[in-house]
């Protein structure tokens, strides 16, 4: 999987950890240039894992899919800093596509991702063909989620004063499970999602622990307190038709936020269509040159799933 290095406002450097699949490989090192791309944008607390079963879907891969992991999280090493909001990691998703040489590309988020795919159609209506939006997250985070944030945040900062080796587990167990809760609600236990949550919580017992347990507060409080409602004079420089879809089992996000982000997308008098996001990228896009489905696809984060229990790729 490739690795995209971008100057650091320190002077250094950052490297995120990318995946791009296409219809012939599952880890390539750059796009099918005559192919319809998709970029996808993980929420919090989420690596590229997440999206296994778009990366597995025979339908999907008939296109380009590229995503990667937020500063943070998991395999990326990137700053963050107490400026860390919208608006700089949509600037990482325009950086990243340009340095793989994606001229255009249709994109999809969840939750707060889904804030960061309408603002990377703000910041470059030229290059964004479709904006997909799975749960989207409200203009302001309501208090009683970000007291749920700061909880977790102060829990895991709690279990982490000292030093890995003497890690109060209780305190940090309790920041897993209620991470683990905003990401999953009870959802039934699947094969497939304890392998993420394995893989999930292995990796943040590594990225954020010792000195750098704090990050958690930034990734997950400070994201939310720098960011800034979206207007009708910004989103109408949006040129790419939208689909939001509402997850009836997100407990975070509940359908008002759905409706309220519809309305302010109407204001703006932005094209909205039903369509799921085979079907929707499928409508917004040049099919001619499109491959047919292949007979069989993997999933490039199925070795990585499999150290974690899965077994068999499946859900």
């Amino acid at each position: 999987m490739p690795r995209i290095v971008l100057p650091s406002s320190d002077g250094g450097f950052d490297s995120f950890s990318c995946t791009i699949s296409t219809p012939a490989e599952a880890s390539a090192s750059h796009i099918i240039h005559d192919l319809p791309t998709i970029v996808l944008i993980l929420p919090i607390f989420a690596a590229s894992v997440l999206f296994h079963p778009i990366f597995a879907d025979r339908q999907l891969r008939r296109f380009n899919l590229v995503t990667f992991d937020t500063r943070g999280h998991a395999d990326t090493e990137a700053k963050v800093d107490a400026n860390y909001g919208r608006e700089l990691l949509a600037d990482d998703v325009l950086k990243i596509t340009e340095k793989l040489n994606i001229s255009g590309f249709h994109i999809a988020g969840i939750a707060t991702g889904g804030s960061v795919a309408l603002q990377v159609a703000v910041y470059a209506p030229d290059r964004v063909r479709s904006v997909f939006v799975v749960s989207p997250a409200p203009q302001v985070e309501p208090q009683e989620v970000m007291q749920g944030r700061q909880e977790i945040a102060d829990c895991w900062i709690r279990g982490h004063q000292t030093n890995p080796t003497e890690i109060d587990e209780v305190a940090a167990e309790d920041g897993i499970y209620g991470a683990l809760q905003f990401m999953y609600n009870n959802v039934i236990e699947t094969p497939l999602l304890k392998a993420l949550i394995s893989y999930g919580v292995d990796k943040v017992r590594k990225t954020w622990t010792g000195e750098n347990a704090h990050l958690i507060q930034l990734i997950t409080v400070q994201f939310f307190l720098n960011q800034h409602p979206f207007d009708v004079s910004s989103l109408e420089r949006i040129r790419a038709p939208v689909l939001l879809v509402h997850c009836s089992e997100d407990i975070v996000y509940p359908r008002r936020h759905a409706e309220a982000m519809l309305g302010l997308l109407h204001n703006a008098k932005l094209l909205m269509t039903n369509a799921l996001l085979y079907e929707f990228v499928m409508s917004s896009c040049d099919t001619s040159k499109l491959p047919p489905p292949p007979k069989i696809v993997e999933s490039p984060f199925l070795g990585e799933l499999a150290q974690h229990g899965l077994v068999g790729g499946g859900g």
